[in-house]
């Protein structure tokens, strides 16, 4: 079962219609029942993003900080690709200051010093399945096992669905 933080404002999976768990969260906004305190995911949009390593960068850094210092295997999952991130083409970047070179070098630099994963997604459907995916390999590589990829969008809609299903009462 997908697990939400309850601060998160725009959930992707909407409790009202999908079986999922709101619990409050200290590192991320989303995880599994199976990787509770072991792998989460931080959802970023593009404007998050920026705001998260332009102005808020100490608060991002403390809270994937936090994240190393109790072992979680973490990840970032941006709701924009990766080049319309740089080139600051999502909702409200055409008026932000950083340059394009610039938020490649703190991405880099980010994901060296702290190994993270950036996984950038075309929307919220992509992301949905992105984040899926990532919780199955994360589960098989906390488990010592090869990571598994799934070579077609059917593998990943059959993975989501039993990942989070919908609430009876809908079906």
């Amino acid at each position: 079962m997908i697990i939400i933080d309850t601060r998160e404002q725009k959930p992707l999976w909407d409790p009202a219609y999908f079986n999922v768990l709101l619990k409050k969260l200290d590192e991320g906004d989303y995880t599994t029942d199976e990787l509770f305190n072991r792998a989460h995911i931080e959802r970023k949009s593009g404007i998050d993003l920026y705001g998260s390593i332009i102005q808020g960068h100490a608060r991002f850094r403390a809270e994937i900080q936090r994240a190393i210092d109790k072992d979680l295997k973490f990840a970032i999952f941006v709701e924009c690709p990766e080049e319309t991130f740089y080139r600051k083409r999502f909702a409200g970047g055409y008026r932000l200051q950083a340059a394009s070179a610039q938020l490649r070098k703190i991405i880099a630099t980010m994901k060296e010093k702290y190994s993270l994963d950036f996984v950038w997604c075309e929307d919220r459907n992509d992301m949905m399945d992105k984040m899926c995916l990532w919780f199955v390999n994360a589960k098989f590589v906390l488990e010592g096992k090869q990571e598994i990829i799934f070579s077609n969008s059917e593998g990943m809609k059959r993975r989501r669905k039993k990942m989070v299903g919908f609430k009876k009462s809908d079906e």
